[in-house]
């Protein structure tokens, strides 16, 4: 990218600077709704992928391991980012579905959906945290 002379500024001394102004980045990816349609399923595929599929080559998908693996962290006390822990809380509630829902991944992948939702049910601290989490989304009558 080219930095081009806008303008021309003088100093309290007289001597004069060139204003420049650098243009914008251009966004990589046009607009969705400008993608064809094969562009537009490609893109459904390699999300879909993302979601379900496994680094370490067992069925398991990654969404879910990250899941579990924040749960874990946040059992244990260890620090984490709250906002994205408050938004897996919610995914995994279906509160929100994100780029695919959290019943699609399970059932695509084989797993039950119950399984995370049990844990955090289970366990005080997380129970507490999905509370708060419903209070947020949902708001309370009280």
């Amino acid at each position: 990218m080219d930095a081009t002379p806008s303008g021309w500024q003088l100093d309290f001394f007289g001597e004069a600077s060139a204003i420049v102004v650098t243009p914008a980045k251009v966004d990589p990816l046009p607009d969705p709704s400008l993608w064809s349609e094969d562009v537009r399923e490609k893109m459904v595929d390699a999300l879909i992928s993302l979601a379900c599929d496994s680094r370490r080559g067992d069925n398991m998908p990654e969404s879910l391991i990250d899941c579990a693996e924040m749960l874990r962290a946040r059992m244990r006390s260890r620090s984490l980012d709250l906002e994205e822990y408050s938004m897996t809380l919610g995914w995994i509630f279906g509160y929100w579905d994100g780029a695919l829902p959290y019943s699609y991944v399970c059932a695509v992948s084989g797993v039950n959906p119950e399984t995370l939702q049990d844990v955090i049910l289970n366990h005080t601290r997380l129970r507490d945290d999905l509370n708060e989490v419903r209070r947020m989304c949902c708001g309370s009558l009280l």
